[in-house]
C-alpha cells in the first residue's frame, strides 16, 4: 500500500513540475508564404467515395468502393496522400474516414 501511495505522490510531483517548466515558454512563430494548392473534395454515397483532387493544372477524379465490414485504405490521386476507413462499433452504417495529406 505504501508503494502505491509513493508512486502516486511522485506522479503528482512530476506533473506539477512539467506545468511550471512549460508555463514560462514563450515565443513567436512566423509563417511566410501562401497555400497555393487546396485539398481534395470528397462525395460519399451508395457505398462509394468519389475524390476529386487538384494539383497545379491537373484535376483527377477517382471512385472507390467502401465496405464498412472490410475497411481498406486507398491512395489519393497525384500521390497527395491516403484515405483510411474504420467502422464505428461494428455498425454497417457508420464509419470514420481519415484523410492524410503528404
Amino acid at each position: 500500500m505504501n508503494r502505491i501511495i509513493w508512486v502516486l505522490f511522485l506522479g503528482l510531483l512530476a506533473s506539477g513540475m512539467t506545468q511550471f517548466a512549460t508555463a514560462g515558454s514563450t515565443g513567436t512563430i512566423h509563417f511566410y508564404g501562401a497555400i497555393v494548392d487546396g485539398g481534395c473534395t470528397f462525395d460519399t454515397g451508395s457505398k462509394q467515395v468519389t475524390s476529386n483532387c487538384e494539383r497545379g493544372s491537373k484535376s483527377v477524379k477517382q471512385v472507390h468502393a467502401v465496405d464498412p465490414q472490410n475497411p481498406q485504405a486507398f491512395n489519393l490521386p497525384l500521390s497527395l496522400g491516403t484515405v483510411t476507413t474504420q467502422s464505428v462499433n461494428n455498425d454497417p452504417h457508420l464509419a470514420v474516414m481519415t484523410v492524410t495529406y503528404n
